[in-house]
């Protein structure tokens, strides 16, 4: 409830978007190119409103800059599009590493990381470049970790502030069932083997894949990707229109 109040506050009262936003995220995020100018603007809104909830905390650097703030909520933006909640309030702490496979504390050769118990992030910032640079190989730290941080935070949220339909997580959770039997009997044709771990890696490679090579996802696993598209209210094959006007 806190959260809703102080979105309400910063709508009414902090509501101006910086003018370096747009390029910003132009420069990375091709997602955000490819929507018309009023998601655009929408979108540009959600990463302003929804970074002031998340505390980033720099790993052996001066600070996370606004860049790297902006680049890493992108991605929880463009998971979100379509959702009517995008503010993370159980796994807000994001601890940012200055290079790829660090090791920090007891996470070893990170890219990226979600800590369950002590409900906080740890993404290495070369791995959230790279993975927006090369849009199209379903491959996208910044996309698989925040997955990961919405599926667990939307278990323990209350009914009515979840992220995901209960309705419709257990349909995609139902489908996912399938693929995850299919990889596990090394008939895996499309996504990621490393999907193949456990239903919550399944999700998170699904996510990369549904951003970064949707009209292939949706050629080689249609009902999964239906499912996908049920759940995140959005379809990325509509471009520049990818949110659903009406419920599917």
């Amino acid at each position: 409830m806190l959260d809703k109040l102080q979105l309400f506050w910063y709508k009414c009262f902090d509501s101006k978007i910086p003018a370096n936003y747009h390029q910003i995220v132009s420069n990375y995020n091709s997602y955000y190119n490819a929507l018309n100018s009023d998601l655009k603007e929408k979108f540009l809104q959600r990463i302003y409103y929804s970074s002031k909830f998340i505390s980033f905390k720099p790993v052996n650097f001066e600070e996370v800059t606004e860049e790297m703030k902006i680049i890493i909520t992108s991605a929880l933006i463009q998971i979100t599009f379509g959702l009517d909640n995008y503010i993370l309030n159980k796994f807000s702490t994001l601890f940012v590493v200055p290079s790829t496979y660090y090791n920090f504390g007891s996470y070893k050769n990170l890219l990226g990381h979600v800590d369950f118990q002590q409900r906080c992030i740890v993404i290495s910032w070369p791995s959230v470049q790279e993975g927006f640079i090369i849009p199209d190989d379903a491959t996208n730290v910044a996309l698989h970790e925040l997955a990961h941080a919405l599926q667990e935070e939307n278990k323990i949220r209350a009914l009515g502030n979840k992220f995901f339909h209960t309705y419709k997580m257990e349909t995609w959770e139902r489908e996912g069932v399938k693929k995850l039997a299919v990889i596990q009997a090394s008939e895996n044709t499309f996504l990621k083997s490393y999907g193949g771990k456990n239903m919550l890696e399944l999700f998170a490679v699904s996510m990369e894949a549904f951003f970064e090579r949707p009209q292939e996802f949706k050629e080689n696993l249609p009902k999964l990707y239906k499912k996908m598209t049920f759940l995140l209210n959005q379809d990325p094959t509509n471009g520049n229109d990818p949110v659903f006007k009406e419920k599917i």
